[in-house]
């Protein structure tokens, strides 16, 4: 059952799409496929299928509002809610000019919100400020939240870490981005790819050259059968974030569930166990720099996201609070006193709740493992 409990937990694949268009987005998104669907369409057989937009996506040529328009079909194109037509140029005609509805993709928000991407990372550097922050991360529309919410935690830990020996531009303008003892080597985001992955507040393109290298070496690494036509699309199929975890630092790592707290079967000294085994992991874990993941289930707290990953970045053992980070980064205001029924605030993604709360309402944790020193010859 334990075990079943974390292959649920391998599967987050949340993004959001609370997105608006422009007032002029249907004038300019329309006036990119006029002009361009032809070239766009290299088979001239009138639709553009997935491998055209898969090297559409892929070319450096394509840039800002063609990429954002290319980054919002292929958006689209990965939906699954419902069946779409085919990308002829009368049906996204169509597609466009649609109300914005549930399960339909709202293509001109995709493209206004992509056109917004690009520009916030138009300078290109790596880390504008030097060194990675957490409280600049934005999830793309992708569900990686997965393979976010580890790297929120390096970010808060060990930024210096990611700056020196995790991403590393190349003199030809590539990436080696460092996972554990691999290293994967990839071409520079392209806008398109920028469009679709996380927003940095024009703090750099760190973010957006680890999730390409994630998505790759995660491509490469699955059997051919089941690769994605692209790294980013196999990104967004989602994963363990404690699995990420142990991959992107190369240590181990173990795993508490806090299933027990929903056992109403469980005795009271049984329940204190079991809280008292996360408070002790949880206070050697961050008095010893060690990163941790969580992630929810299902959820009744507002603000809390069902079935998604996120980053533990404290543990407050005198007061019993632990502070987590959630990758979307948003910053909102509890209406209310703060606590299960109306929520928690959060800034940049970061709030605090009780640890008593936090184990009904979250699914697990999984904690870093540092390697021992090797002991010395007698």
């Amino acid at each position: 059952m334990k075990r079943f409990l974390w292959l649920i937990l391998a599967t987050f694949t949340f993004a959001r799409e609370e997105e608006t268009a422009a007032p002029d987005a249907a004038a300019k998104f329309l006036t990119i496929l006029e002009a361009h669907f032809s070239a766009w369409d290299t088979t001239h057989n009138g639709e553009l299928s997935r491998n055209e937009l898969d090297a559409l996506v892929a070319n450096q040529e394509i840039t800002g509002e063609k990429a954002a328009a290319v980054a919002a079909l292929k958006r689209a194109s990965r939906y699954k809610k419902i069946e779409l037509p085919k990308f002829t140029l009368p049906a996204l005609r169509e597609l466009t000019a649609r109300k914005p509805e549930k399960n339909w993709p709202n293509l001109l928000a995709m493209f206004t919100d992509g056109t917004k991407r690009i520009t916030a990372a138009s300078k290109r550097e790596l880390f504008a400020s030097r060194k990675p922050r957490i409280e600049t991360i934005h999830q793309g529309r992708m569900g990686n939240c997965f393979s976010l919410a580890p790297l929120g935690a390096m970010a808060a830990v060990r930024p210096d870490y990611i700056v020196k020996e995790m991403i590393r531009r190349r003199e030809d303008g590539r990436f080696d981005v460092k996972f554990g003892a691999k290293v994967v080597t990839i071409t520079a985001p392209t806008d398109a790819e920028l469009a679709m992955t996380a927003g940095t507040e024009s703090d750099g393109i760190w973010v957006n050259v680890y999730e390409k290298a994630a998505g790759e070496i995660r491509n490469e690494m699955k059997p051919e059968e089941e690769r994605e036509s692209t790294g980013l699309d196999m990104l967004n199929k989602g994963g363990s974030a404690g699995t990420q975890l142990a991959f992107i630092t190369g240590h181990e790592m173990f795993r508490l569930s806090c299933k027990f707290a929903k056992d109403a079967k469980l005795t009271k000294a049984e329940h204190d166990a079991k809280l008292n085994e996360i408070r002790a992991a949880l206070t050697s874990a961050t008095r010893e720099g060690r990163l941790i993941t969580t992630g929810t289930l299902a959820t009744k707290i507002p603000g809390i996201t069902p079935g998604h990953a996120y980053a533990v970045l404290d543990f407050d053992a005198s007061k019993d609070l632990i502070r987590v980070w959630n990758p979307h980064g948003d910053t909102t205001i509890v209406k209310g006193e703060p606590g299960p029924q109306n929520g928690y605030p959060l800034t940049d993604g970061v709030f605090e709740m009780p640890l008593t709360v936090f184990i009904g309402d979250f699914a697990g944790l999984a904690f870093e493992v540092l390697p021992q020193p090797a002991k010395a010859a007698p």
